[in-house]
């Protein structure tokens, strides 16, 4: 696997042509299309070291019998597949450079105006889903989309599906009567809609983190025996107690809103190792951003790409800070993620032993998907994780 940044006078086929790889295979794993990518744009390259030519009467499941791999190894290298039937003569990546082992944990957030092929494509490169289609006030818990139809393509997929829970009522963590209510509520939505488990938005319950304790320990009581799993969504301020309360946690943190960090390193980095000092990070996700910023907006960064390429606009990458960035004469500047960032991102994952990665399937491009699963290794938790260079101090 390989980033490549376009450079001026290149098209497309000159890089696959300078990569060895087949031009359509490289414009699927990028989203394309027909046209050309953007001055320095960056395109992930994956070299398939086999590849098979589809004959008449062929199917996915007769392919992965005759190279001895899982359909779902080849759905994860050839995702476009999900969405339309196999044609004859085309090629299928087999194998890939590298070791292909699959990602080690991922978990994906579908939510109302996701569409629902974008959950299937996603569906190889998943062990959790999580299903943002619950709020909860003084009144109880209300359904925002009906996903029953969703639930069970992600069981029927061996996948874990999650019911995400919103509470707005946060008055309720000072009343022992309203939080034992609330937990029996909890269990029974998510028992009764197939769900194996269940997310909380800790985030703005910091303030009252004490009390919000007190209901975790109330709740995981009331859940023994129900085989449910419990995770929090926290972010980097939140108390290491909300964590040990739960199976997991989704390390939540607003890149863009960290006031422009002068690098890296004292962005992603400093956050992801301070938490690791005092936190869990074997039992925590770290949430990857995938929308741009573009008029003080988020949009899809696939949509921020399109704007670059139709209207000719060259792309920088901060070396410092690892983001991607365009001037629009109209609009102003959008920034968005690099591959690179992306990359460094998932170094830190491994490398700090956080559990795996989450993100949003909706706005996800399919070239981060297949480096997420080009880049984890299974084995990744065996690492042995330093807690030298923590710059929040233990007990803080």
């Amino acid at each position: 696997m390989k980033i490549h940044k376009k450079s001026n006078g290149e098209n497309v086929k000159d890089i696959s042509e300078k990569y060895g790889v087949d031009e359509d295979y490289l414009r699927q794993i990028n989203e394309l299309g027909e046209g050309e990518c953007a001055d320095g744009e960056e395109l992930l390259i994956i070299v398939p070291t086999r590849t098979y030519r589809v004959q008449y009467g062929d199917s996915l499941d007769k392919i992965a019998l005759r190279f001895d791999v899982r359909k779902k190894e080849l759905l994860g290298m050839n995702p476009w597949l999900h969405s339309r039937e196999l044609r004859v003569g085309e090629s299928v990546t087999v194998k890939c450079d590298g070791q292909q082992v699959g990602m080690a944990v991922a978990n994906g957030y579908f939510y109302p105006g996701c569409d629902r092929s974008l959950l299937i494509r996603a569906m190889p490169y998943l062990t959790y889903v999580t299903f943002c289609s619950a709020v909860a006030d003084r009144r109880g818990i209300s359904r925002v989309m009906r996903d029953d139809g969703d639930v069970a393509i992600a069981n029927k997929s061996g996948k874990i599906p999650l019911i995400r829970i919103y509470d707005r009522y946060t008055e309720r963590y000072t009343l022992s009567e309203d939080m034992t209510g609330f937990a029996e509520e909890l269990i029974e939505t998510a028992k009764h809609g197939n769900y194996k488990g269940i997310v909380l938005d800790s985030c703005p319950l910091i303030n009252s983190a004490e009390e919000f304790v007190s209901f975790l320990m109330i709740l995981r009581k009331l859940m023994i025996g129900s085989d449910l799993i419990l995770i929090n969504e926290i972010n980097e301020n939140a108390p290491t107690d909300f964590s040990e309360y739960a199976d997991g946690s989704v390390m939540y943190y607003p890149k863009y809103a960290m006031k422009n960090p002068p690098s890296f390193d004292e962005g992603e980095r400093k956050i992801f190792s301070d938490f690791a000092c005092v936190g869990e990070s074997a039992k925590t996700f770290i949430d990857l951003p995938s929308s741009a910023l573009y008029n003080n907006k988020y949009i899809m960064q696939s949509e921020a790409l399109k704007i670059a390429r139709s209207n000719r606009y060259g792309i920088e990458v901060n070396e410092n800070t690892l983001l991607s960035h365009f001037s629009d004469k109209k609009q102003g500047e959008c920034i968005f993620s690099s591959l690179n960032g992306v990359k460094a991102v998932l170094d830190l994952v491994r490398e700090l032993d956080y559990m795996g990665v989450c993100f949003d399937i909706m706005r996800t491009p399919l070239s981060h998907l297949m480096m997420y699963n080009a880049m984890f290794k299974s084995s990744y938790f065996n690492s042995v994780r330093t807690r030298e260079g923590c710059s929040r101090a233990d007990g803080e």
